[in-house]
């Protein structure tokens, strides 16, 4: 039978863009994924969910994501907490950062605000403060579990008659300058349309068709911690490394930092990320020396040249979409970039503006989008 469309990818884009094509009454949604679901990007990100960008494609695509991320927890049991975000300045140069950052926060509806130590004690209590310069606080924001987040959306989607394959796919058929199938190590797959979100991959995938996705694998690393009780409840971030932690479900400390890194399609483990890691958090949490870390991993960000995803439609060939470098951002996004191309494949048309600013012509055209609150 031949599929009305064939998602390739089954990460968090690819398992929501499969569950909003269904919940839009397709009847026919076919996911291929070659190994396991969330196997790429999304089981080594850290769940963090934010508005807090500075640019108007990021701060309103990211509200209206937020707004699913509650109604999916609510309607599908997602492990989802608006926690928020705690950006931490140690020097008076990165209060000035925050400040530029607010002001563009505020300006389209993302209230964030500055909190004294005293309340930084508060929602977070096993943080040092000493060395605490100004601290800007994001309320909208918080946290979700990867794998929950996953695994629900992937058994809604079931329920609604999607198909789930475990092939990897080796090609896109094109005829007569549309995409019309995929070819898998099981064979081939007809489609009305195709979607590729397979991350770092959709470049190599689409490659052969003469399209060009400036999509690069930024190889990235994190750790995790023992099991704690309750040490702070944001997701922290320090802004003068760039630093995250964040706190799971579990218990778990979460960290990453940036270390330098070339682009990697095989990145391996950095004894250097272990150490920075620990010398950075150390000097807000001086507690992290004698913990035990239970696990490190490295993964990519695909990252584009503007540090914003490609969306939707690739122009050269009908009926392909794309959806990929979302430069560490793609969990998060993972709601709103499903019912964006959902309206896509349906329609012909994403729901807003801000989604059509992000197709692939803005680089063939120049039109690169400026963002400055880029961490991890």
């Amino acid at each position: 039978m031949r599929a009305e469309v064939v998602v390739v990818g089954g990460g968090i884009t690819g398992v929501a863009v499969a569950y909003f094509l269904a919940e839009r009454g397709f009847e026919r949604v076919v996911v291929f994924e070659r190994s396991y679901l969330g196997s790429g990007s999304t089981f080594k990100c850290a769940g963090g969910i934010r508005a807090s960008f500075t640019s108007r494609e990021h701060i309103v695509l990211m509200k209206r994501s937020i707004e699913l991320w509650g109604e999916l927890s609510r309607r599908l049991g997602i492990k989802y907490a608006r926690s928020g975000y705690l950006w931490l300045a140690s020097r008076e140069e990165d209060l000035e950062r925050l400040k530029r950052y607010s002001s563009i926060h505020n300006q389209f509806g993302v209230s964030t605000r500055f909190v004294e130590p005293g309340e930084v004690e508060e929602m977070a209590p096993a943080l040092d403060t000493s060395r605490l310069v100004g601290a800007l606080y994001d309320p909208l924001a918080g946290k979700a579990s990867p794998f929950d987040a996953v695994h629900k959306l992937y058994l809604a989607s079931r329920e609604m008659g999607v198909e789930y394959r475990f092939e990897e796919v080796g090609k896109i058929l094109v005829e007569g300058g549309a995409a019309r199938g995929v070819a898998s190590s099981g064979g081939i797959t007809e489609a009305e349309s195709v979607v590729v979100a397979a991350g770092v991959w959709s470049r190599q995938l689409l490659e052969p068709l003469g399209v060009s996705l400036p999509v690069e694998p930024e190889p990235h690393h994190a750790a995790l911690t023992e099991e704690y009780g309750r040490l702070f409840d944001p997701l922290i971030i320090d802004l003068e490394s760039g630093a995250y932690a964040v706190q799971t479900f579990h218990g778990h400390v979460l960290m990453g930092v940036e270390i330098p890194e070339q682009p990697s399609w095989e990145p391996g483990e950095r004894l250097a990320f272990l150490s920075k890691v620990v010398r950075v958090w150390s000097k807000w949490l001086p507690w992290l020396p004698s913990a035990n870390i239970l696990r490190y991993w490295v993964g990519h960000y695909e990252v584009t040249p503007d540090h914003h995803p490609v969306l939707g439609p690739v122009g050269s060939i009908e009926n392909l979409f794309v959806a990929t470098g979302f430069s560490g951002h793609g969990f998060m996004m993972g709601p709103v970039v499903g019912e964006e191309l959902a309206s896509w494949v349906a329609s012909g048309a994403p729901r807003t503006e801000e989604a059509a600013h992000l197709t692939l012509r803005r680089f063939e055209e120049g039109r690169l989008i400026k963002e400055l609150a880029v961490i991890g």
